[in-house]
């Protein structure tokens, strides 16, 4: 079974359905991950002008990011009653298109700043170096990618209560990048997925980390 088809076909409406209340009530620049993205990257907004959140829902995060920011940008997300309400609010600086992270329909560096918007813990283990070449693909060098993720410490593993079959899987997503050697992370914020500030259950942790992609990130030493 294919977790991204299964979200691109019902369970990402299902999921925009069961939280588009709360959505629609929480103050976007107190969220802890929006709050610390934009302390970050204020200060360098002038080298933002194109932004991508993959795993948008209906945009909110990312309408506030362009408003702050003073960019355009594009939200990509498998719901599509969530692209349509996104799109119907005629935000004259965001696009959304529905979609899943291992296929992105844009060009090469086309973007200064890629966010995933706390997704990548639900994509598909078969195609998840594949979503994350493709993010690398997209963003400019000199850009900033952002993960929003579960980040336990650990990787782990829990059944995904509201379809059979499907998983949660929680791991330092940021790694997968830094370790490469090809970005640096910048920043991290660590908080919980049931609060703002750090949890002493591993499960529920949560960070947002910033990370720096190389111009060149190896030194020529002839």
């Amino acid at each position: 079974m294919k977790q991204n088809f299964i979200f691109l076909s019902s369970e990402g409406d299902a999921w925009y359905e069961r939280n588009q209340t709360h959505l629609t009530q929480i103050n976007i620049a107190e969220e802890p991950d929006i709050s610390y993205i934009l302390a970050s990257l204020l200060p360098v907004k002038d080298q933002i002008d194109n932004i991508l959140e993959i795993g948008c829902s209906s945009g909110l995060k990312l309408k506030k990011l362009c408003d702050e920011l003073d960019a355009k940008g594009v939200g990509i997300e498998p719901s599509e009653k969530a692209v349509m309400d996104g799109n119907a609010m005629k935000h004259d600086s965001v696009t959304l298109v529905q979609g899943t992270g291992d296929s992105l329909p844009f060009a090469d560096a086309s973007f200064d700043l890629v966010n995933f918007a706390f997704c990548l813990y639900l994509f598909d283990r078969n195609t998840l170096l594949k979503s994350l070449a493709e993010a690398d693909r997209v963003l400019k060098p000199g850009g900033y990618m952002v993960i929003t993720d579960f980040d336990p410490g650990t990787q782990r593993k829990r059944a995904y209560s509201h379809f059979p079959g499907l998983f949660s899987y929680k791991q330092n997503y940021g790694s997968l990048y830094t370790s490469a050697g090809l970005y640096y992370l910048t920043g991290k914020k660590c908080f919980s997925h049931r609060s703002t500030v750090f949890d002493t259950d591993a499960d529920e942790r949560v960070s947002t980390q910033i990370l720096y992609k190389e111009k060149d990130a190896f030194i020529n030493e002839s």
